[in-house]
């Protein structure tokens, strides 16, 4: 009866002690988002759903993934979407593997 799907799954969120949320993402289960979710691109909605989080500590997550240069992001629009960075061009991972480029 549960209507989740692969992507929508959350963690359980653990508390300290004073009740407020202990750090438990690293970075690592953000960049894994990109394998939960259809296409090459992820949003802070996808990663908050996916992780259990909050959209604002996705999008702190994922800026700070950007500020290291292990993502790259855009905006379009009122959305703002983040994708694996590339050596050189910044295109997304996927498109890189089988897009017919030549390289």
């Amino acid at each position: 009866m549960s209507d989740e799907t692969p992507h929508r799954r959350r963690r359980r969120r653990r508390r300290r002690d004073n009740g407020r949320f202990a750090e438990t993402v690293p970075p690592e289960a953000v960049q894994d988002v990109f394998s939960a979710v259809d296409g090459p691109v992820v949003t802070t909605t996808d990663v908050a759903d996916v992780l259990g989080v909050s959209t604002e500590a996705a999008r702190t997550k994922l800026n700070g993934l950007v500020e290291r240069g292990e993502l790259r992001r855009r905006e379009t629009g009122r959305t703002v979407v983040y994708w694996v960075a590339d050596d050189t061009r910044g295109r997304p991972a996927k498109e890189r593997h089988g897009g017919g480029h030549d390289e």
